[in-house]
């Protein structure tokens, strides 16, 4: 609550004297806002600085806005990224959103060696120890990467953590723990308002496009993490694009994260 609080009170000191008394380090709208909520969230999400604050920046767009829609993260690990958007909400509105959560939590899938790159295959032999050679190609478990990157995630933790100590709720924090190709499918969101996407590869980023690109609403935001990362990742969203009637224009946060706000005429081609 006490955070919480702070935030309103500096993003009304903000608002009543147009941000002008403070120069933002890397040019956010209201960062300063955002950078009293990122360390509650740090040490849990593995997303650099800029793609945070532009977080922060889309939800606050969306409550100011009246933007109707869920949350909706396909890859959460410990729930930093989607922690921010619990304490974004909370700062900006006084209703609380279904905030949708989809992972496995303690394990990834194997990436496909024909489509997701040698960066993503050198990294599966750096972290798993798994040769080209012995992958399938289909999504089947890949252990060991995690023990590199800071140890799994738990589903059971993560919902404590935003429903209970950041406060969002156990009521509007939803969480899917299960491969996508389980889970998705058969989840009911409702319209989103931000679609957040961390599923690294082609299969599981193209999964979680074809079953909920459609429930994003004209005006919510697309944002993808590995576009810029894996070339798996890449073709599965240039793929849903040239699909579409109006392409939007994809804006680059870092050299990883883009993201594209979903048009009025948006709905797949036929």
């Amino acid at each position: 609550m006490g955070l919480r609080r702070e935030l309103r009170k500096l993003i009304s000191r903000s608002a009543r004297r147009g941000d002008k008394q403070s120069a933002p380090r890397l040019g956010f709208d209201h960062e300063a806002a955002a950078e009293l909520a990122i360390p509650r969230v740090r040490d849990r999400t593995m997303i650099a600085h800029p793609a945070l604050l532009s977080l922060w920046a889309q939800v606050r767009h969306c409550e100011v806005a009246g933007l109707p829609g869920a949350f909706v993260e396909c890859g959460v690990w410990k729930g930093g990224a989607a922690g921010l958007m619990a304490l974004a909400n909370q700062a900006y509105s006084t209703t609380r959103r279904p905030l949708h959560l989809f992972d496995i939590f303690d394990n990834i899938c194997e990436p496909d060696p024909e489509l997701d790159g040698e960066r993503a295959l050198n990294e599966v032999k750096q972290f798993a120890g798994r040769d080209r050679t012995t992958l399938t190609g289909k999504m089947e478990s890949l252990t060991g990467v995690y023990d590199h990157l800071g140890g799994p995630g738990d589903a059971e933790l993560v919902e404590r953590f935003i429903a209970d100590e950041l406060g969002y709720g156990r009521e509007a924090t939803l969480v899917h723990k299960g491969w996508f190709q389980d889970t998705i499918p058969v989840v009911e969101t409702g319209p989103i308002a931000i679609l957040r996407l961390d599923g690294d590869w082609y299969a599981s980023t193209k999964i979680c496009l074809d079953h909920l690109y459609e429930r994003v609403v004209p005006g919510g935001f697309v944002i993808v993490d590995d576009y810029g990362t894996y070339e798996g990742c890449q073709k599965a969203v240039d793929e849903l694009l040239a699909g579409l009637p109006q392409r939007p224009f994809l804006n680059v946060v870092t050299a990883d994260v883009r993201y594209w706000i979903k048009p009025e005429a948006a709905s797949m081609a036929a």
